[in-house]
């Protein structure tokens, strides 16, 4: 009995008005007690549907055809709804991707974990009360006597991200699953939670199972790996044999497509060519095989068994089948060479050294107000706003791209809006092309965002959910240039650009998988050929290759067109390989700028090291025992005095808790606020 779980021969379908849609079939893997467990693959590789199969939790249209879910032996699909409820929360328990929409945004936390204890009938309100502080205080959070009667919304994100651990730990459960635990974190909150993960792990004696595309927290977390494609298991072992000696064609692509393990700066990244396939027809073959450069006639006919590799390694390929006359030139491969497909190698554009930049920013200031004007009257509060912007200076040349890098809350989106009018500056300027644009009246404005264009963070959010790709990619025309165009052409055009097949257009957001619907979102931004565009979180929420696939779309696309980005993100990896200098933004203030590479290779603003040294490296020999930066990003309506960062920093002194650090210009180039910076 030393598995915890066992899932025997799982087969799942989906009703749906074109037929079924077999999304798990033949599923089998276990858990073993107190081992953390990683389940792996693309978005539609059937990792959820594996959760919510065995927790009974599937949508309407879901059924489990076949097979078996093994709970300390007992078979959970034959559970009656009541012990169902027993068996959620009390014996296993989920940690959601979205910590604010899994939690109640009107109910306290107070509320919420006495809600969950209601079973503990033994226990007075009190104790419940007593329970949950401990619980919140074990995961981390400051002062919860205090915090634990706020509300959602007053929790930062990865504060949030915290209290949904605590409570899926406060009934103690034997398995705790985590779906996407750390996909809306930045890198730092990323760290802080693997850490806070693994020693609950081994304090609570608990099994865990990690759902995530993410292979570096994979890699930093897990003991042991499963890994998914297209409602298959196909590869299947420990952490270290799965990232060290990936056997499975599909494995190795997607290892070799993580940004993080190319260390040199490339101008494209790897990419797995082709899509996942259509589920709705029974697979005949490997499943694998029309994206496979090693597949045979064979892969196309006969599904492969399952391969011994070494103790519990196992992988599903026909070229692991020592019987058959097989590839040898392909079987002796240890690592799958990724290449890039689909895109041309255009020339860069050289970027523009000599005259004015195309875009400028000069100290600008945004602010917010805190409360109304009556009740900071009647509360004596001078100043009732807070500055989320404050004296960023930065340039942006044609054919450039520059990344904005930092923590949640760091400022970075309200810049990007701010630049485009989006929201009002308080103090400072934006010139674009020669023209200032604070002040302008918003009909001059209006006009002016043809040359400009923004990449929402959401790529499903943010198009309307009652209109057609067509009509979404070609909206742009309708409000600038009504009349002057003919609808299908210029929806085959941008369709065309950016490598969507033409039958998309009568297709809706819903339809759309994550990598199409960014695809949309790109095709809209570039149908007016705009100069500029600001990208926020382009790569949010996507997979490996697919954020290749998006990344390499719009490095071609600037070739083509000369196209300067301004790409917001806190995906570090990334940012290495696609941008040419980078600005590192904390509490609203740009504390470094520069060259990209030589901020990366030596950052001379401790928080800039910590940044870069908080990634986390998918090689499971590489775990970090501390992480590279602790606490919560302070509040800006209480800004600490002197360096704003000293609160965190590790090489803080007293000038730094005293006086504010102006900018000041290094050997190479770049500018820092530091008193006293890593590099001369």
């Amino acid at each position: 009995m030393n598995n915890l779980l066992e899932i025997k021969n799982l087969n799942v379908d989906f009703k749906t008005p074109r037929g079924r849609v077999h999304a798990l079939r033949d599923v089998s893997f276990t858990a073993q007690r107190e081992k953390i467990i990683g389940i792996v693959g693309e978005s539609g590789s059937g990792k959820s549907t594996v959760i919510w199969a065995m927790t009974q939790l599937l949508a309407g249209n879901g059924i489990v055809e076949s097979g078996e879910v093994l709970f300390n032996g007992r078979n959970i699909l034959e559970l009656s709804e009541r012990e169902l409820q027993a068996f959620r929360g009390e014996e296993a328990s989920i940690v959601f991707q979205d910590p604010m929409t899994s939690q109640i945004p009107v109910l306290s936390y107070a509320q919420q974990m006495v809600d969950i204890a209601y079973r503990q009938k033994e226990k007075s309100a009190a104790d419940k009360i007593r329970h949950a502080i401990d619980m919140m205080s074990r995961v981390g959070i400051p002062d919860p006597e205090q915090r634990i009667n706020q509300y959602p919304h007053q929790f930062s994100g990865g504060m949030r991200q915290r209290a949904g651990i605590a409570m899926a730990l406060l009934m103690n459960p034997l398995l705790l699953i985590g779906d996407e635990p750390t996909t809306a974190l930045d890198v730092t909150m990323e760290a802080q939670i693997i850490h806070l993960l693994r020693e609950l792990q081994q304090e609570m004696k608990a099994t865990v199972m990690i759902v995530s595309h993410n292979l570096g927290l994979v890699a930093e977390l897990c003991d042991e790996v499963v890994v998914m494609y297209a409602g298959e298991v196909i590869e299947k072992g420990d952490v270290r044999q799965i990232f060290n000696n990936a056997r499975h064609p599909y494995t190795q692509a997607l290892l070799e497509c993580d940004p993080a393990r190319v260390l040199k700066r490339t101008r494209y990244l790897p990419t797995i060519p082709g899509d996942l396939p259509d589920l709705h027809i029974w697979p005949t073959g490997c499943i694998y095989a029309p994206r496979c450069m090693y597949a045979t006639q064979r892969c196309e006919l006969e599904q492969p068994g399952s391969f011994d590799i070494g103790p519990g390694h196992t992988a599903s390929c026909h070229l692991l089948d020592s019987k058959h006359g097989t590839n040898d030139e392909a079987a002796s491969v240890d690592r799958l060479k990724s290449k890039t497909a689909g895109y041309e190698d255009s020339a860069a554009v050289e970027i523009q050294s000599e005259g004015e930049p195309l875009l400028k920013v000069e100290h600008l200031q945004v602010r917010f107000r805190t409360m109304g004007f009556i009740k900071a009257k009647l509360k004596a509060v001078d100043d009732p706003f807070v500055d989320a912007v404050l004296d960023v200076s930065l340039h942006l040349r044609r054919g450039e791209t520059l990344g904005l890098v930092g923590e949640s809350g760091s400022g970075k989106t309200t810049l990007g809006r701010a630049i485009l009018g989006l929201i009002r500056a308080h103090d400072g300027a934006v010139t674009f092309d020669g023209e200032t644009l604070t002040d302008l009246p918003e009909a001059t404005l209006r006009s002016l965002r043809q040359n400009m264009a923004m990449m929402f963070q959401d790529p499903v959010g943010s198009l309307s959910p009652r209109q057609t790709v067509r009509s979404l990619i070609t909206e742009p025309f309708d409000l600038h240039r009504k009349g002057s165009y003919k609808i299908e052409e210029e929806a085959r055009r941008l369709c065309d650009m950016v490598n969507l097949p033409h039958n998309f257009l009568n297709r809706y957001p819903h339809e759309l998988s994550g990598g199409q619907a960014r695809r949309v979102g790109v095709a809209r931004a570039l149908a007016l050929e705009p100069r500029l565009i600001i990208a926020d979180e382009p790569t949010a929420g996507l997979d490996v290759s697919v954020q290749g696939e998006v990344l390499n779309l719009m490095r071609d696309l600037q070739g083509r067109q000369g196209l300067a980005y301004l790409i917001i993100t806190h995906n570090l990896p990334v940012v290495r390989h696609i941008c040419d200098r980078l600005a590192i933004m904390y509490l609203g203030r740009i504390v470094e700028q520069g060259d990209g590479e030589a901020i990366f290779v030596n950052p001379a603003h401790p928080y800039t090291e910590a940044l870069v040294h908080g990634i986390p490296q998918p090689d499971p020999d590489k775990r970090r025992e501390l992480v590279s930066i602790e606490g919560e990003v302070p509040s800006l309506t209480n800004r600490p005095s002197g360096c704003e960062f000293h609160t965190r920093c590790k090489y803080a002194q007293d000038r730094c808790r005293m006086e504010r650090p102006l900018d000041r210009r290094l050997a190479d180039g770049r500018s820092v606020q530091c008193h006293f910076p890593l590099i001369d």
